[in-house]
């Protein structure tokens, strides 16, 4: 266990979730965040913004090395005990090794989570374990993702190897869609061309202590939903737990905890699948705090991150909680480009800043609904997307 007044450094996109748990277990809570939503500020004893230094948005590398920097600055300031990470950092080993020098980090080794993030040897490792994955060829050059495409069979997914969030990832019809898709990725990343399974999107939260793992969610992912403003493969939410059969749920249970063992992995990891015709086929590890952290503590009633922590050292739950009721997270996009109105609304976070100007696609707020049912939530969840939307007047804004 942790001591109630040792200092936390939390890294994350979307730091709050982290923030709020963290700040619950009674821990002096430091954070770097990118977006500096209005309700963080509650719960962090000190908040440095990432954005606000943004001067290459749309670089990786780049937000990486900011958090980085006001990390240090933070450490120039606090004695700090140790660190939590969330997303953001998956691909980004060389800032993991630099965060180490800071303070421990509580989770895995970035040597644990190269091996995690390299889907191509993942997905070798899943076969010997009888899980599939997608047909996947990384290419190098616009010729060779032509005949990638060819040989999986169109239409393919083209997507950076690394990256999260949807971010990057799109959906090629035609040969024409192939090479545009592949020059836009091309300039910063390698390229992967993927095999198109058309499923239903879930994702499984676990905890693991380097040895052992144990299975605390099946969740449905929502991807790319119009109707919140996403498009693509964007993540925009989940719905805790996946309605599924018990086959389906043994299947991942037994696959997942198979290959966080493989990998050694600890603390709390999640998994992405695409399930198709009751069959789970793997995409990808994310080997830190998942999206659905909160989620997953409405329908369980654990902490996520004090059981992080604990699994870190060795002590994994006796019992899992039974799910109970359903959790539903929306994300919300803007549709219109507007300037953020002020919104004080129970069960929506990651508030944006009023006064900032909005763009098209941009995340905006999230809304998190707990019910009995799961109609109920997603009801409920709709009917408040509708509220909060009408509150966006769409502004037309210099370019």
């Amino acid at each position: 266990m942790v001591e109630n007044q040792s200092t936390v450094l939390v890294l994350g996109f979307n730091a709050r979730p982290i923030v709020f748990s963290a700040k619950r277990l009674g821990l002096k809570v430091l954070v770097v965040d990118y977006w500096g939503d209005v309700d963080i500020y509650q719960y962090a004893d000190e908040v440095l913004i990432a954005s606000e230094l943004d001067k290459e948005p749309n670089t990786v590398k780049n937000h990486a090395n900011l958090f980085l920097e006001l990390a240090q600055k933070l450490a120039e300031k606090h004695q700090i005990d140790f660190i939590l990470v969330g997303s953001g950092f998956d691909d980004q080993f060389q800032v993991w090794e630099e965060l180490k020098k800071i303070a421990p980090i509580m989770g895995n080794t970035s040597e644990n989570i190269k091996k995690s993030r390299d889907k191509i040897r993942i997905y070798r490792e899943a076969e010997k374990l009888g899980i599939q994955s997608p047909n996947s060829i990384i290419v190098k050059s616009v010729e060779d993702a032509v005949e990638a495409a060819e040989l999986i069979g169109l239409p393919v997914v083209v997507r950076p190897t690394k990256g999260g969030g949807g971010q990057g990832i799109h959906l090629a019809n035609n040969i024409k869609e192939v090479e545009e898709t592949f020059q836009i990725l091309s300039n910063q990343r390698n390229v992967m061309i993927q095999e198109y399974l058309r499923g239903i999107d879930a994702s499984c939260s676990l905890l693991s202590n380097g040895t052992s793992a144990r299975l605390v969610s099946i969740n449905e992912q929502l991807i790319g939903l119009s109707e919140l403003g996403a498009k693509d493969f964007i993540y925009c939410g989940n719905i805790v737990p996946l309605k599924a059969t018990e086959q389906v749920y043994e299947k991942i249970k037994d696959a997942s905890e198979n290959l966080i063992e493989l990998l050694n992995l600890k603390g709390s990891n999640g998994i992405d699948y695409v399930i198709r015709r009751g069959e789970p086929y793997l995409l990808e590890i994310n080997p830190r705090f998942q999206g659905t952290l909160e989620c997953v503590e409405m329908v369980t009633g654990l902490n996520i991150v004090e059981s992080h922590i604990e699994a870190c050292q060795g002590i994994l739950p006796k019992n899992i909680p039974k799910s109970k009721g359903y959790a539903v997270k929306n994300i919300l996009f803007a549709k219109h480009d507007f300037i953020m109105p002020e919104i004080t609304i129970p069960d929506v976070f990651d508030i944006t800043k009023p006064g900032t100007v909005i763009r098209r696609g941009k995340p905006v707020c999230t809304i998190q609904i707990h019910a009995s049912t799961r109609s109920g939530a997603l009801f409920k969840a709709k009917r408040l997307a509708e509220r909060i939307y009408s509150k966006f007047k769409k502004t037309r804004l210099n370019t």
